[in-house]
């Protein structure tokens, strides 16, 4: 289209061929054409086929976007016209244009180009963090993430908003992209080789795996958290955790239906068991954020060049970052005294300080991810209606609280707010679970209000029963 709209240059022939470069280019990207490149034995130009040749061999395969690899010579298109972009100055520019990165920072290789998924895991795999058949399961998962955004995206155009017309395990109604969504995820872990079981939030048991490689590791994801988002285009997500297996313990009088049963609720691990954890949040951009055990990184989807790149390499959550809580304020009636409390201390701080600003999204991958690079603090507190929460411990609430910690943050439960999450141990499947999430210094003030609620009630109840004894 380029060649079309600019004059052709100066000197060209009149079947429209120039002296010397490409059909149409423009008369400035001709001039500066290295020689090797020009049309070979034509006037004027002393290059030869063979120089040619050599020279289109060596240089780079052009990538869609501000990811291009860096190479010897690579077009780049300015406000104007095309300009050429060489050695140093390519890489400078798609430094400036990439993000806050810079060329040498931890997002990009040694060649100036942005760390692909792919290389960060290999990296990972050469420095002993991460085994050849994990680095096989996250590729899996990396592809059922792209499949899922694609659907998210084309979802209204497609027709596949709305429900399913069923409900799953949790009772839940499913929607059209949550059967699709699991269908590609059960896909993807099963088909690299290297899971033995499955659970998902839509299927009602553990799904046992036969693969011929052995696979070991136990696969737990919501394929779509958030869906009930979806009709409404709002940010949603997967979520998902890779547990290391443990023992399976056998009675010698067990048949093969109970060895298999046995097996299969041995999916029931603490978050200490977790080998990986990570969300795939779907909104503006799909954002892949996982955790080996060495940190939390970030890798953001280029949709044009089909790649995950590294975006956020080592996220710490602020610590103090910014004030912020989050929570469904539509239930805080619902709520335990101590917990209302709070949220009123949060928005009229009793040492004169400026109040928190309150942020909700609705789903847990979108709030979690903005605690993640803001700080501030999640609440999901039990309340009258749901003693237990609502959010699935094993593959929603300890992969979340996994990278939190991951992240140099912290994540409780309890009605003191004062024990890990990944230390609990399910005891179903689908066991639900509240969770109080954020930055260190949120977290410890929030334990400390209940510890002074939980003192004063106590306070309360020494007095009464004092006064009840003297009457």
């Amino acid at each position: 289209m380029l060649a079309r709209l600019l004059p052709p240059p100066r000197g060209a022939r009149a079947g429209g061929l120039p002296q010397c470069g490409h059909v149409g280019r423009p008369r400035a990207l001709a001039r500066a054409k290295p020689r090797a490149m020009c049309r070979p034995k034509h006037v004027g130009c002393p290059a030869t086929a063979a120089t040619a040749a050599t020279a289109a061999a060596a240089a780079p395969r052009a990538v869609p976007g501000c990811y291009a690899p860096s190479g010897p010579l690579r077009l780049a298109s300015g406000p104007t016209r095309t300009r050429l972009l060489t050695g140093d100055a390519a890489g400078s520019r798609r430094a400036a244009s990439c993000g806050p990165a810079s060329v040498g920072s931890k997002n990009y290789n040694g060649a100036g180009s942005l760390t692909t998924l792919t290389t960060w895991l290999l990296q990972q795999e050469r420095k002993g963090t991460v085994s050849l058949d994990m680095f096989a399961v996250l590729s899996s998962i990396a592809s059922a993430c792209k499949q899922i955004s694609a659907l998210v995206a084309s979802a209204p155009v497609a027709g596949r908003l709305g429900a399913y017309g069923e409900t799953n395990a949790s009772g839940d109604e499913q929607k059209k992209l949550d059967v699709l969504a699991n269908d590609i995820f059960v896909a993807a872990v099963t088909n690299c080789g290297r899971t033995a079981i499955t659970v998902s939030e839509e299927e009602d048991k553990p799904v046992a795996v036969e693969s011929v490689a052995g696979g070991r590791y136990i696969a737990c994801f919501d394929p779509i958290d958030g869906s009930s988002n979806i009709d409404a285009c709002i940010s949603t997500g997967s979520i998902f955790g890779i547990y290391n297996p443990g023992e399976c313990v056998i009675d010698d009088w067990d048949d093969a239906d109970a060895i298999l049963e046995k097996c299969l609720m041995n999916v029931k691990r603490s978050g200490t068991d977790l080998a990986c954890a990570g969300y795939c949040l779907y909104s503006s951009a799909t954002v892949l954020v996982l955790s080996v055990g060495t940190g939390v990184w970030g890798f953001t989807l280029d949709t044009l060049a089909g790649e995950f790149y590294l975006t956020h390499p080592d996220m710490k959550i602020p610590d103090p970052g910014q004030r912020i809580y989050s929570g469904n304020e539509g239930n805080t009636q619902l709520w335990a005294p101590e917990l209302r409390a709070y949220l009123q201390e949060l928005k009229q701080p009793s040492d004169g300080s400026k109040p928190y600003t309150y942020r909700y999204i609705g789903a847990l991958c979108p709030d979690f991810h903005r605690v993640l690079l803001y700080g501030g603090i999640w609440l999901y507190p039990p309340d009258a209606t749901a003693a237990q929460g609502k959010a699935r411990l094993l593959y929603e609430v300890a992969p979340m609280s996994f990278l939190a910690e991951q992240a140099g943050g912290m994540a409780c439960i309890g009605p003191l707010a004062d024990v890990r999450v990944i230390e609990v141990v399910p005891q179903e499947v689908h066991q639900k679970s509240p969770l109080f999430c954020g930055s260190t210094t949120e977290m410890k003030k929030l334990q400390a209000f209940l510890k002074d609620q939980a003192a004063a009630r106590a306070q309360c109840v020494v007095v009464e029963h004092q006064a009840a004894a003297k009457a």
